[in-house]
């Protein structure tokens, strides 16, 4: 007899939408800008040092290059910004009681022969509501 296996798989964790989930979310994202904002200042930091000791080295060439590459980081921690504040809004038009997929977590199953392969790897997902479990849809076994 063939022992059996255990396999990763997707679950799917939905969040029922409600006033404090939401609320949550925002603050997510708020922090989220915090910390790229934060994170660029220690990029353009470090970038000007950088351009300070280029020059007192006397390689101009390179402070372009060093130049070009903070103005890019700073396009691209834009363009981070701006997403984020569009998912904010999204956030805030999300309708009461609607699922919003919250994200994807691994878990595990365990597979013999004879299983339904389909059945044991498809379809798992978590329904919460402001953090507590209300529903798993989807094949458990082991």
């Amino acid at each position: 007899m063939t022992k059996p296996i255990t396999l990763k798989r997707t679950v799917t964790i939905k969040a029922i939408v409600t006033e404090d989930f939401k609320k949550y979310l925002i603050h997510e994202i708020d922090n989220s800008v915090k910390e790229l904002t934060n994170k660029f200042k220690i990029v353009e930091e470090q970038g000007k040092k950088l351009v300070e000791s280029l020059t007192t080295a006397g390689h101009a060439e390179q402070i372009a290059a060093v130049n070009q590459q903070i103005e890019l980081e700073r396009q691209q921690q834009a363009q981070a910004a701006s997403d984020l504040e569009k998912r904010k809004s999204e956030v805030s038009s999300l309708k009461l009681d609607s699922e919003f997929i919250q994200g994807t977590i691994d878990g595990f199953v365990g597979v013999k022969v004879g299983d339904n392969l389909y059945q044991k790897l498809g379809g798992l997902e978590i329904i919460i509501k402001d953090g507590i479990v209300q529903e798993i849809k989807g094949d458990l076994a082991d």
